[in-house]
């Protein structure tokens, strides 16, 4: 039998012929690698630890710096150094789109928490 570090280390592809060997299993073809090893795990018989919740303070921390980088782009902005600007546009930007990803991880997470 294969502990969960074990199972981490092969391919989705390897983790699919092993959940294919488990009856119980329904629907490994569209299923991502985590969902596999806690499948696999499950049909085992072993215990299946809960994927850690992404910290909301994290979402929190983003925003601040957001708004920090807003602050900053407005300054260059005034000071007319468009170059310093579009920079700290991309910065937000990216920084805007991890907030959604987390915010998104955070949803899923609580969702598969009440189905189960």
């Amino acid at each position: 039998m294969s502990s969960r570090p074990e199972l981490e280390k092969l391919t989705v592809v390897k983790l699919r012929e092993v959940a294919h060997e488990y009856p119980e299993i329904v629907g490994a073809t569209g299923m991502k690698k985590a969902d596999l090893v806690n499948s696999i795990l499950q049909a085992r018989g072993e215990p299946v630890e809960k994927e850690k919740k992404k910290d909301l303070v994290h979402i929190s921390q983003v925003k601040k710096e957001i708004k920090k980088l807003k602050a900053e782009k407005e300054k260059a902005l005034v000071e007319k150094d468009s170059q310093k600007a579009a920079t700290l546009r991309k910065k937000i930007s990216k920084l805007k789109k991890q907030t959604r990803l987390l915010a998104k991880d955070n949803k899923t997470a609580e969702t598969k928490e009440k189905k189960e």
